[in-house]
């Protein structure tokens, strides 16, 4: 008789052990599944960066591979010596779907170029190239670079 009375008490012990195991097992799969989610969203968001990066980086270069080119080239005096490429966008002749928006700024005329020493006689005109990609709520980049245009002297107005 006193054995069925201990083997109903180990009966009541096993279940309390499994539902105790059935919970650390619980615990540590949600655990599991949280860091996973965690991970691929910090993944999505560095590559969502690496791409914005990438591709402001491809409108400035692709601005300054513009440089030189007959009918496109960004560098090209337009006559406004103030701002002479206000509302121009070097890369909308592009037929790029995906392109981004590029700005060509001025900073300064005639200006030392910035070399060493061996250049002191010529003047530059020193330009900045503003990208800006933005991928709304995921990611935004905005990338600028700086040019400079050596001038011949006629161009700078020395004779």
């Amino acid at each position: 008789m006193t054995h069925s009375i201990t083997q109903h008490r180990q009966r009541g012990a096993a279940l309390v052990v499994a539902l105790l195991f059935l919970l650390v097992v619980t615990i540590i799969g949600v655990t599991a599944s949280w860091n996973s989610s965690l991970s691929l969203k910090m993944s999505t968001n560095m590559q969502d960066q690496y791409d914005s990066l990438q591709s402001a980086e491809a409108a400035v270069f692709a601005t300054v591979a513009l440089a030189g080119d007959v009918d496109d080239d960004p560098f090209r005096d337009r006559g406004d010596r103030i701002n002479p490429f206000a509302g121009v966008d070097p890369l909308d002749s592009l037929n790029d779907p995906n392109s981004v928006t590029a700005e060509v700024v001025l900073a300064n005329v005639n200006a030392q170029c910035p070399t060493g020493g061996w250049s002191v006689e010529y003047k530059c005109d020193l330009f900045r190239i503003d990208a800006l990609h933005d991928k709304p709520r995921r990611a935004r980049t905005q990338l600028s670079l700086g040019v400079a245009r050596r001038l011949n002297k006629q161009q700078a107005g020395e004779f």
